[in-house]
């Protein structure tokens, strides 16, 4: 046996206790009272006396990633039994923890004063809410704004009515119950206008209901025990926006967009996009007719909403790829505008990144994979939706089975390079064989150095730096993000 594999023990005699040291098995024997076969795979345990009869707990460390999840889903766990990983659970000392929302808010929390070390790392950035909250995300999207603009970034440029030539991709949007009145104005200034109000913190499109009328949001607030709007606990604000009511229509039925986009880390940010993405559609014909508002089968595009529809279908879920959006574009509105289209919707996603990066923890123990929401209405503008922490990793069909494993296959080979027991100190830049079907979308690092301009995909304006500054040589050419 090689010396590296040799077991790792704490106050052997030979060695004198005190101290660590790798010794060879054979010599371990006369001070153990139990010694399993020395693997260099295996987690074991050696109890180790001394002359004197006292005893040691000591821990022999080998290869194998110790995994825990509080999320029983199969295309995690065959992931992880594919590679050899070893479950243990979340009180034993574990190497990685795929885990839910709830379960990040109470490792980070101060009360629990838990500290990750250096071979533990988690699949949630400690404040992703900043991204993934419905008000969180425009606050901090309107910010970052106001940011630019403040800098004189040509990115914040705005047309002669006001509105921003680039950084108009979310919809107008109200925090409810603080911006009530500025709601208000707004909604008086076009009474035609149908609007949808979120809950901040649910999903699945639940607590979803579209209002066209400001007596519904008055019925709301009396019906929710708020009539004051006041008093609300954040768990019950919402967010209330502007509805696309001219969605992209395919089949007469609205859809929408669900991409998975993987960061590694904020500062600096290092973002993939994964090529697997599909489009979720309605199951009833879209009708902009206010009789229909209360129908979510129209409206909604929820998988968790739309499977409970008489028209649902089971083998293909009402789901596209993205590919196959991509080819039914280019057949009816032609490569250039379709290829302009998937560009806006790569930069979107970056903007949106930057928007949060100063306000994230850069937690050197995390990454996150993240479910967004993109929809693209009948002048093919993408507008951003909202962003999942926690995408769905359940199967509605064999092909959404299998897109999810990839994902999850993909997703662990760039936060866990070679299936190895992590080391949070690595730069978290993988070399491009390990991608799979991610590619990447935005490296920070790589934008400011100098052969940044060979990575660079346009779109129209002016030619941008990092953070929105205008390249020295840029003329009047292009908008800049990484694709």
């Amino acid at each position: 046996m090689r010396e590296r594999l040799w077991p790792l023990v704490y106050g052997a005699a030979a060695v004198g206790f005190g101290c660590w040291t790798r010794v060879p098995p054979a010599a371990c024997a006369d001070y153990c009272v139990s010694l399993p076969p020395p693997s260099s795979c295996d987690l074991f345990l050696l109890i180790l006396k001394d002359v004197a009869g006292r005893q040691s707990a000591i821990r022999t460390m080998a290869g194998k990633v110790k995994w825990v999840t509080d999320i029983e889903k199969s295309v995690l766990i065959n992931n992880f039994e594919k590679r050899g990983w070893v479950q243990v659970t979340e009180s034993e000392d574990w190497n990685f923890y795929w885990m839910s929302v709830q379960t990040i808010r109470n490792v980070f929390s101060v009360e629990t004063g838990y500290r990750l070390s250096d071979d533990q790392i988690v699949n949630h950035f400690p404040n992703h809410y900043e991204l993934t909250r419905k008000d969180l995300m425009v606050k901090n999207i309107k910010r970052y704004r106001k940011e630019l603009e403040k800098e004189g970034s040509p990115l914040a440029e705005k047309d002669e009515s006001g509105k921003y030539l680039y950084l108009d991709f979310v919809p107008v949007t109200y925090m409810l119950p603080a911006d009530y009145n500025l709601f208000v104005e707004e909604f008086r200034k076009s009474p035609s206008s149908t609007w949808i109000m979120k809950p901040c913190g649910r999903a699945q499109g639940k607590g979803i209901f579209l209002i066209n009328k400001l007596s519904q949001i008055k019925k709301w607030s009396r019906d929710s025990k708020t009539s004051s709007f006041v008093s609300q606990s954040p768990k019950e604000a919402y967010v209330i926006s502007l509805y696309i009511s001219n969605p992209l229509l395919i089949g007469g039925r609205k859809f929408d967009l669900r991409l998975y986009v993987l960061v590694s880390t904020y500062r600096p940010l290092r973002c993939y996009m994964y090529k697997l993405g599909f489009c979720r559609f309605c199951t009833v014909k879209y009708t902009p007719s206010t009789s229909e508002l209360d129908n979510m089968f129209v409206h909604l595009t929820n998988v968790a909403i739309q499977k409970h529809g008489e028209d649902y279908n089971h083998i293909h879920g009402g789901k596209w790829t993205v590919s196959n959006l991509r080819l039914y574009l280019e057949s009816t509105r032609g490569k250039e505008v379709t290829s302009k289209l998937f560009d806006e919707i790569h930069w979107i996603i970056v903007q949106s990144l930057k928007a949060v990066a100063p306000v994230m923890n850069n937690d050197k123990h995390c990454f996150e994979c993240y479910g967004y929401d993109i929809i693209i209405d009948d002048r093919l503008k993408p507008w951003l939706i909202e962003v999942n922490a926690s995408p769905s990793l359940t199967s509605s069909t064999a092909n959404d089975r299998i897109l999810k494993y990839n994902l999850i296959n993909d997703t662990l080979n760039i936060a866990v390079p070679n299936g190895e027991v992590p080391d949070c100190k690595w730069n978290k830049s993988p070399p491009k064989e390990v991608l799979g079907n991610y590619e990447i979308l935005y490296d920070e690092e790589l934008a400011q150095g100098d052969g940044a301009d060979r990575e660079l995909r346009s779109r129209p304006g002016p030619s941008l730096g990092p953070r929105g500054g205008r390249s020295r040589d840029s003329g009047r050419a292009t908008l800049t993000t990484w694709k």
